[in-house]
C-alpha cells in the first residue's frame, strides 16, 4: 500500500458546516428520533455536490457504509424516504450468510446497463455484490455520531439547543442505545445527560488514571505513550498508518490492571474504545458457532465504525480462544472456524484497514495460539508486573481521589508496595468504612489499619511470621547481597509477610551472586528451625515461594547457564521444573547444592540470631521496619547497644 493511500483523507466539506446548513425540514413538525439522528449523520457524511448527484443522477453506482449492522435497516428506510423508489437497493447486514459478495452481481450489472441507480448499504464492504464494489461512483461513509452531529440531532428532535457535546459522549454506543436517550418532552439537556450516562455505563467515560503518570504500568505505559504520540502525528498527517503500532497483547497475573489499561490508553490517545471478550461472544448470543463468529465480526465492525480516524478494539480473555496445537480432534472441528476467522479479521484489520489498534489481554500468555502473536498481528507482547513503590503510590493517590492530600503516605505506600490495584482499592475502601463508622474524616492511620489487619493472628503464629521475614532481611545484610528496602507483615493470599530486597545488579549474575541470593531465601526456613524449633509450610508450596525460587535458581545454574559440572542446556522456567522431575542426575545435583547452601544459611542465622530477634520484635510491634532501621538494629546489636538485642533464647521478644 502506498504512503499516499495510507494518509488520512482530507474531507471535501466542513463537518460543522455540513450539519448546520440543513436544519429541520419543517419548523412545525419535528422529526422522530430515528430520522433526526440518521438524517444529521447522513448530511454530515456527504458533500453538497454528492448530495446533488444522488438527487438527480442517473446510472449511478453508490455505496453507503454505516457504522454497524444495526444501522442498515433504519438507513435504508431513511434513504428510501428522501430519494424515492427509483433506486435499486442492495442491503447487507450479515444476518444471512448466503447474501455475500458472490450474490447479486448479475442484477447490479443489469440495472446499471439500463441507466438505473444502484445503492448498496452495509457495515461490511465485503458483503456487497462484487460488481457494485468494482463499479462504484460514489462512496459515502456515515460515521458514528460525534458531538456536533448529536447536538444538531437533539436540536431538531427537541426544538432546543443542548449546548456543546463532547465527541466521546456516544463512543461505544450503538444506534439503538443512542436512540433510547431521545424521549419526547424531556428537554434537550436531559437527552444529552442520558447519552453521557449511557456512555459511562458502557465504560466510555469511566474515571481512569492518566497514562502520563501511571508508572505502575511500566513497559505498557511506555508503549502507550508512544502510541498516543504516533496517533497524534497520524491525525496531523505527519506520518502514515503503517508507522503506527497496531497490535499488542498484555499479560500478567490476575488483578494487575490489564482490563483497565485499554481505557487508560483510549483516554490518552483520545480515541473511542470497543471492548469485548471471548466469554461475551458466547454470552451475547445462543452460543452456536455461527453466532459466535458473527459477534466477533460485529466487534471488529464496531471498531471500524468508530475509527474517525482511529479507535481501539480490546479483546479480553484472548487465551480462551484455544491454541490449535493443544485441541482434541473433537474440539478442533468446532474451534478451527472461529480461530481461522479471527486470524483473518486481524489480518484485514491490522494490515488492510487504517485507524484500528487491537489490544488483547490474558492471564495465561502460554495458552495463546502462537499464530495470534506473530508479526503483523499481535506483534508486541507486554507483561504488566507488580508495581514498585512509585507505582504503588500513584495507584494509592488515584483511589484516594484527593483525600489525605496533606498527609505523608510514604509508609503506607511502602506497606502496600507490590500490591495489585484491586488490593489497594480494597484497602482504601476499608479505611473509608472505618472513618465513616466513627463519623469522622479518614486518616492515614485508618489506611495503615486497613493494610495491616493482623490483630486476629495468634501470638505464636505472629512470632513465626516476624522471625521468618526478619531472617531474610538480616541475612541479606550479613552476606551481603542486594539492598534491603523494607520488611512488612501483612496478610495477603498465602503470604503473611514480605521482605523487599532490590537485586538490581542481578541481570548478569555470577555463580556467587546466585548462591548468595539462594542463601537469603533459605535463611527464613533455617531461622524457623533454629529459633522456633521447627520449619513451617511458609517456605514452600508454590513456584514463587522461598524453596521454589531457590530450586529454580540452582537448577538454572546447573542446567541453563553452564555454571555447574556440565555445559549442556536442558531448559528454563516450567520446562526446567519438568526436567528436574524426570532427570534423576540433575535432581540429585540440585538437592546436594541446596543442602550446602541451607547449611550456610543456618550458620548465618546462628551468627546473627540476636539481630534477627531484635528486628522481629520491632516488626511485631509496628508491622513495618524500613531497610535503614534494619541496618541500624543490626549495627547496634553488633556493638552491644542496650535495648537492641535479647540475650535469652528462652523467651520470645516482648512485642509478641
Amino acid at each position: 500500500m502506498s504512503d499516499q493511500a495510507e494518509t488520512p483523507p482530507e474531507p471535501d466539506f466542513d463537518l460543522h458546516e455540513a450539519v448546520e446548513v440543513r436544519p429541520a425540514r419543517s419548523k412545525n413538525k419535528r422529526p422522530d428520533a430515528m430520522t433526526a439522528v440518521i438524517g444529521v449523520a447522513f448530511d454530515a457524511a456527504i458533500s453538497k455536490e454528492s448530495h446533488r448527484r444522488l438527487k438527480h443522477g442517473k446510472g449511478l453506482a453508490v455505496i453507503l457504509l454505516v457504522p454497524t449492522a444495526s444501522w442498515v435497516a433504519p438507513v435504508t428506510k431513511y434513504v428510501h424516504s428522501i430519494f424515492g423508489s427509483r433506486w435499486k437497493l442492495h442491503t447487507r447486514d450479515g444476518s444471512d450468510r448466503r447474501r455475500n459478495a458472490s450474490v447479486g452481481s448479475e442484477e447490479v450489472s443489469h440495472d446499471l446497463s439500463r441507466g438505473l441507480c444502484v445503492l448498496g448499504i452495509t457495515a461490511d464492504l465485503g458483503l456487497l455484490p462484487a460488481a457494485l464494489t468494482t463499479a462504484v461512483d460514489i462512496t459515502v461513509r456515515i460515521a458514528a455520531p460525534a458531538g456536533a452531529v448529536l447536538r444538531t440531532a437533539i436540536t431538531r428532535f427537541a426544538g432546543r439547543d443542548p449546548g456543546e457535546i463532547p465527541d466521546v459522549v456516544a463512543a461505544g454506543l450503538d444506534l439503538h442505545e443512542i436512540l433510547s436517550a431521545f424521549r419526547p418532552g424531556t428537554g434537550a439537556r436531559k437527552i444529552a445527560q442520558r447519552l453521557a450516562a449511557s456512555s459511562a455505563g458502557a465504560g466510555v467515560l469511566d474515571r481512569v488514571p492518566a497514562l502520563e503518570t501511571a508508572v505502575e504500568y511500566g513497559e505498557a505505559r511506555v508503549w502507550g505513550l508512544n502510541l498516543a504520540r504516533d496517533i497524534a502525528a497520524y491525525r496531523g498527517g505527519r506520518i502514515t498508518w503503517r508507522d503506527v503500532d497496531r497490535g499488542v497483547c498484555m499479560h500478567s497475573a490476575p488483578g494487575m490492571g490489564k482490563s483497565l489499561f485499554p481505557k487508560v490508553l483510549a483516554r490518552a490517545c483520545e480515541v473511542p474504545l470497543v471492548t469485548t471478550s471471548i466469554g461475551e461472544l458466547f454470552a451475547s448470543g445462543p452460543g452456536y458457532l455461527d453466532s459466535v463468529i458473527k459477534n466477533m465480526r460485529g466487534a471488529f465492525a464496531r471498531a471500524a465504525a468508530l475509527a474517525s480516524p482511529c479507535s481501539i478494539l480490546h479483546i479480553d480473555e484472548i487465551d480462551a480462544l484455544p491454541n490449535r496445537e493443544t485441541l482434541s480432534e473433537r474440539g478442533r472441528d468446532w474451534w478451527t472456524p472461529l480461530i481461522t476467522d479471527t486470524l483473518t479479521l486481524l489480518d484485514s484489520t491490522l494490515t488492510a484497514r487504517t485507524g484500528i489498534v487491537v489490544v488483547c489481554s490474558t492471564n495465561a500468555i502460554d495458552r495463546v495460539d502462537p499464530a495470534l502473536l506473530r508479526p503483523g498481528r499481535l506483534e508486541k507482547v507486554v507483561e504488566i508486573k507488580r508495581p514498585d513503590l512509585a507505582g504503588t503510590m500513584n495507584m494509592l493517590r488515584f483511589h484516594l481521589d484527593g483525600e489525605l492530600a496533606a498527609y505523608d503516605l510514604s509508609e503506607v505506600g511502602a506497606l502496600l508496595e507490590g500490591s495489585t490495584g484491586a488490593e489497594i482499592m480494597h484497602a482504601v475502601r476499608l479505611a473509608r468504612r472505618t472513618a465513616r463508622n466513627a463519623d469522622r474524616a479518614m486518616t492515614a492511620d485508618d489506611l495503615k489499619l486497613a493494610v495491616l489487619p493482623l490483630d486476629h493472628i495468634p501470638r505464636e503464629l505472629l512470632f513465626r511470621m516476624a522471625v521468618h521475614e526478619a531472617a531474610h532481611a538480616v541475612v541479606a545484610l550479613a552476606v551481603p547481597v542486594g539492598v534491603v528496602k523494607h520488611v512488612v507483615l501483612r496478610a495477603r493470599a498465602t503470604s503473611g509477610g514480605h521482605t523487599v530486597i532490590d537485586f538490581s545488579d542481578f541481570a548478569l549474575a555470577t555463580r556467587k551472586m546466585i548462591e548468595d541470593r539462594v542463601v537469603v531465601g533459605l535463611a527464613a526456613r533455617a531461622a524457623e528451625r533454629l529459633l522456633i524449633g521447627a520449619e513451617s509450610t511458609g517456605a514452600g508450596g508454590s513456584a514463587d515461594s522461598d524453596l521454589g525460587s531457590a530450586t529454580m535458581l540452582i537448577a538454572g545454574l546447573h542446567a541453563s547457564f553452564g555454571m555447574g559440572e556440565d555445559l549442556v542446556y536442558l531448559g528454563a522456567d516450567q520446562g526446567l521444573l519438568n526436567e528436574i522431575g524426570l532427570n534423576r542426575d540433575l535432581r540429585e545435583r540440585v538437592e546436594r547444592h541446596l543442602r550446602e547452601l541451607d547449611a550456610r544459611a543456618a550458620d548465618l542465622v546462628a551468627e546473627n540470631r540476636a539481630a534477627i530477634l531484635a528486628v522481629a520484635e520491632q516488626l511485631a510491634l509496628r508491622r513495618y521496619v524500613g531497610g535503614k532501621e534494619v541496618r541500624e538494629i543490626m549495627s547496634g546489636v553488633r556493638k552491644g547497644a542496650p535495648g537492641k538485642s535479647r540475650e535469652s533464647d528462652e523467651h520470645e521478644p516482648s512485642g509478641y
